[in-house]
């Protein structure tokens, strides 16, 4: 069965095609627009449509997650379909205008389409509780399924309050002068590792008139007079209270649900899944493992950017009767032809040699900057090597030269680190591995000091050998160094998605002072180098 899967109307669209269950190809709009969060899904429809990997005219079924831009699909009863989904059916069965084609269609409600996504990576366990936690969706801002008899159960809406959901957080972010960005949650609880949480604070949140997630006027009248308050001042440590506060809150309120809801046994409690944006806290993710004793499946694209798979991935598993097949997290796009490598280069001004593994990782030892990428990008936020500025960590400097130089972002965000999967079983001998960089880790005293956070933590990723050539510049500069980890973070210039091919990585950064580019099997000195 062929399957094209769309995320086609809202923030972060993207399409994707699959085979017999295999996710063949997907694409996120923005990487290919680089306007971050670009809602232009027929961009990325387009691009999809062009591979030759994927059969346009023998394409079986569409499903498409809601909202639904009925422009690009031409759904004949989309009427009915948004009266089904909002009355609370997981998905309504159609047909659409598809390639100059009549074709079936599945119209999946939002919440649903995050739920499959996370039971996907939860490999449809038995049992297994999703929690879909989010701003807004189609119903809820948060919900909570089961995995039972193989299918999806709705089981509750809005079980979490205000200050448990993605609204609180846009609230909070609103509150402190962030503005109304997507991004504005993942900027606003950095700052809480700066902070202690505040009886006084907490009291007053917890006043709130929980009706502030459905009434906008009331919600203005609450900001404006928390705003007036000296607890909820601007100010950057006063913030970082307000923010450590609310970050405890939060983790509390999504505990207390889990706990309503988990399956106990005698060695302790049964599968969790976690998907929606706020599957992204990676301190409310780092305690609830810690409290259940158990991994927690989390999909790398657990925002609305993975509705591009999770449509399709209900609709295969749930309507088809086909069981998908597991996929990497490297699936965005399909990599980049040397050609085209050259092309950009060249455009540049620059030159292209053949990679050598050990001048990068002298480079990194040394106290450079790389910029990394090999193959398909990554699906979702995180950078996971793919497309990663690699640095350093015990070069002192190196994370405000990476973070707020290289890259313009606020001074008190953290960075990631990237580890081999042995190196990380040696200093974490009773912790899961995190290959999606979702959970924080305490790191030893003297240990990467440039990714450590101000609360001595740093998000991690393992890294097996499977990844080869990371893993191999990783090892390698380990033996130059004596340097376990390197700093791992989004490739990316100021306010703009992570670049998808060499052109996007050069027109952000080759005048800058990354010293050496990486693309596949090819390497360039970076101005700063030449």
């Amino acid at each position: 069965m062929k399957v094209l899967s769309l995320h086609s109307a809202g923030h972060d669209t993207g399409v994707a095609y699959f085979e017999d269950g295999r996710l063949v190809f997907a694409v996120e709009t923005e990487r290919l627009t680089r306007v971050k969060h670009d809602h232009r899904s027929d961009v990325a429809l387009r691009h999809v449509l062009e591979q030759e990997c994927v059969d346009t005219d023998g394409i079986d079924l569409v499903a498409v997650s809601t909202p639904v831009r009925s422009g690009l699909l031409r759904i004949p009863d989309m009427d009915r379909a948004l009266e089904r989904t909002a009355a609370g059916d997981l998905h309504h069965r159609t047909v659409c205008e598809m390639l100059g084609r009549r074709v079936e269609c599945v119209v999946v409600t939002h919440e649903v389409s995050h739920a499959a996504l996370a039971a996907h990576y939860a490999g449809w366990e038995e049992d297994t509780v999703v929690l879909v936690n989010e701003g807004r969706g189609q119903l809820t801002r948060s919900s909570l399924f089961r995995v039972s008899g193989g299918a999806l159960k709705w089981v509750e809406k809005d079980p979490l309050p205000w200050y448990g959901n993605g609204f609180g957080w846009t609230a909070i972010g609103y509150l402190l002068g962030f503005g109304p960005s997507p991004s504005v949650a993942g900027k606003v609880m950095a700052m809480g590792g700066y902070g202690q949480p505040d009886a006084r604070i907490r009291e007053q949140l917890l006043a709130v008139d929980p009706e502030v997630m459905n009434d906008r006027e009331l919600a203005e009248r609450v900001r404006a007079d928390l705003a007036g308050r000296p607890e909820f001042d601007s100010g950057f440590e006063t913030a970082s209270h307000v923010v450590a506060t609310f970050q405890e809150m939060f983790t509390g309120a999504v505990r207390e649900v889990l706990d309503r809801h988990v399956t106990r046994t005698g060695d302790g409690v049964g599968p969790i899944a976690l998907g929606g944006g706020c599957a992204l806290n990676i301190v409310a993710n780092s305690a609830l493992r810690a409290e259940y004793g158990r991994d927690i499946a989390i999909p790398p694209a657990c925002g609305d950017a993975g509705h591009l798979a999770g449509a399709g991935l209900y609709a295969l598993s749930q309507v088809a009767g086909v069981k998908p097949k597991p996929f990497s997290v490297y699936h965005n796009g399909g990599g980049e032809s040397r050609a085209d490598v050259l092309s950009a280069v060249q455009g540049a001004g620059l030159r292209a040699v053949a990679y050598d593994r050990s001048e990068v990782a002298g480079v990194l030892a040394a106290g450079g900057v790389v910029a990394l990428t090999q193959g398909a990008a990554e699906l979702g936020p995180r950078a996971l090597g793919h497309r990663s500025l690699l640095g350093s960590p015990e070069v002192s400097g190196m994370r405000e030269r990476m973070s707020e130089k290289l890259k313009q972002r606020e001074w008190y965000r953290p960075l990631g680190a990237v580890m081999r999967d042995e190196r990380f079983a040696e200093l974490y001998p009773e912790e899961a591995p995190s290959p999606y960089m979702l959970f924080e880790y305490r790191l030893p005293d003297g240990t990467a000091p440039e990714a450590r956070h101000v609360n001595g933590t740093c998000r991690i990723q393992t890294l097996g050998p499977d990844q080869d050539r990371l893993h191999g510049l990783l090892d390698e500069f380990e033996e130059l160094s004596g340097v376990p980890a390197l700093i791992n973070t989004s490739l990316n210039g100021p306010g703009r998605p992570i670049a998808h091919t060499a052109r996007d990585v050069l027109d952000d950064f080759a005048h800058s002072d990354v010293d050496l580019f990486v693309f596949d099997d090819l390497m360039v000195r970076g101005d700063s180098a030449r």
